[in-house]
């Protein structure tokens, strides 16, 4: 059976709740693009661009690109891309650190992807943001980009912070989408390891946790989640087209539920060792109600949660910083945050 071919109209059942202004870039720039889930992944990945409206990347002191080492994982060693700012501005101490995560489904995206909001952030928190081209599915199905992504924290803690001049008590991780789901296992992971008698870690775990419209429960579905239901059909994430990237990353349905997954699905004595999060979802996303349960069980457990439902809004807002206020309201919720963390 030959996929459905474009134009794409907005479906009838999200049509009046959607923000005006996304309404109109989409019919002027999205409506009569293919979807990625229906032509060969090899095409999509080739285009370089997952979705168009992101702003300009700001300029930043430097930007180096390295390949680490692993010590925890089999596989090729992990390319990273360092943000850092300015020499002059570097704090007595060293440079804050923010570890980040791209999007794209863990089946797409690249370490070019979020160059956007890794300069808006180094430019504007004054500090180094560390990216992770972890290896993508279905090629590397799960746990690869869960291996690469902990390697790039070891990484860090064992030699990063002395390449970069990096303050140590001042770490933070983040990541949108399916760089949000990795960020929030890592964040599991450096706590457990801080935790661990002895410790596995040589400093305090994180800082802060920001966790942009994050996967956080793989087996979701409209026969279990109220927005998958009710979004079934919104723009940009259709509950089909996350299933998609699912069904490549995690082929075997029995590890959906794995807390490095789905971490939603982590024990209860951990959440209380996590840190602070920031978490923004997006209305009208089938991951919003995920979303919005991973901070209810943060918060449940004592942990500070700033939540942020941005009305009007489908999954890819953060990404669409150029043309939508929502997209730039993320990234200075992520600049706040890391700033007051880091201050």
């Amino acid at each position: 059976m030959n996929p459905p071919q474009p134009p794409y109209p907005i479906h009838d059942s999200v049509k009046e709740k959607l923000h005006p202004e996304y309404i109109l870039y989409y019919n002027a720039n999205i409506i009569d693009k293919q979807q990625v889930h229906y032509q060969p992944i090899p095409v999509s990945r080739g285009s370089g661009i997952l979705l168009p409206g992101a702003g300009p990347p700001l300029s930043v002191g430097r930007t180096h690109d390295y390949m680490i080492k692993r010590v925890q994982s089999p596989g090729p060693d992990v390319p990273i891309r360092c943000f850092t700012p300015p020499d002059d501005q570097k704090p007595p101490k060293g440079w804050p650190v923010l570890i980040y995560y791209h999007g794209g489904g863990w089946v797409l995206g690249n370490i070019n992807t979020e160059n956007v909001v890794c300069t808006n952030i180094c430019n504007r928190v004054k500090c180094v943001v560390i990216t992770v081209d972890y290896r993508l599915a279905p090629e590397h199905p799960w746990p690869a980009a869960v291996h690469d992504s902990w390697e790039a924290v070891l990484w860090v803690q064992r030699e990063g912070h002395a390449i970069l001049d990096l303050d140590m008590d001042k770490v933070a991780v983040g990541g949108s989408s399916a760089g949000g789901n990795l960020a929030a296992i890592m964040a599991h992971k450096a706590a457990a390891a801080a935790a661990a008698e002895p410790p596995m870690m040589t400093s305090s775990p994180f800082r802060a946790q920001l966790l942009m419209v994050p996967v956080t429960d793989n087996t979701a579905d409209p026969s279990n989640n109220a927005t998958y239901r009710e979004y079934e059909f919104t723009p940009a994430l259709p509950a089909v087209k996350m299933h998609w990237y699912r069904d490549h990353y995690l082929p075997n349905p029995a590890d959906r539920s794995h807390p490095e997954a789905s971490p939603l699905f982590y024990d209860d004595d951990d959440w209380s060792l996590q840190p602070r999060a920031l978490i923004v979802v997006g209305e009208l996303d089938v991951l919003r109600q995920e979303g919005e349960l991973y901070g209810k069980k943060l918060s449940d457990a004592g942990v500070r949660v700033d939540l942020h439902v941005m009305k009007g809004m489908p999954h890819p807002f953060l990404a669409m910083d150029g043309v939508l206020q929502a997209g730039k309201d993320a990234i200075t919720y992520m600049c706040n945050t890391l700033t007051e963390v880091f201050d």
